[in-house]
């Protein structure tokens, strides 16, 4: 798989204009991934991007606790965009294709 292209599908700068956060880069033996950590009234959302795998998992938490009360992981996510609707709701579409309208 070609990195650049997982990237750019992945939508890094997407995550950055939606979260407002910069991604924490760890690289293990398994690979590069990014995680974003967004707290907000004592939730925390963390969002993990595995661009080789194509995954993203998400996981919540209560603040200060190491236990996720939530998890979901996506894989073979091809494409992550940030949408912003008429209201001015901003949000992320994720799609297992390449195909994206």
């Amino acid at each position: 798989m070609n990195t650049r292209k997982s990237d750019a599908s992945m939508g890094k700068t997407d995550f950055l204009e939606c979260l407002e956060v910069i991604p924490e880069r760890i690289e293990d033996g398994g690979g590069l991934f990014h995680v974003f950590t967004v707290e907000k009234k004592g939730i925390e959302l963390e969002l993990t991007v595995f661009p080789f795998e194509e995954d993203i998992r998400f996981r919540l938490f209560r603040s200060g606790d190491n236990h996720a009360i939530f998890e979901y992981q996506i894989m073979n996510c091809k494409v992550a965009k940030f949408k912003k609707d008429k209201q001015g709701n901003e949000y992320l579409v994720f799609k297992n294709q390449k195909s994206y309208e």
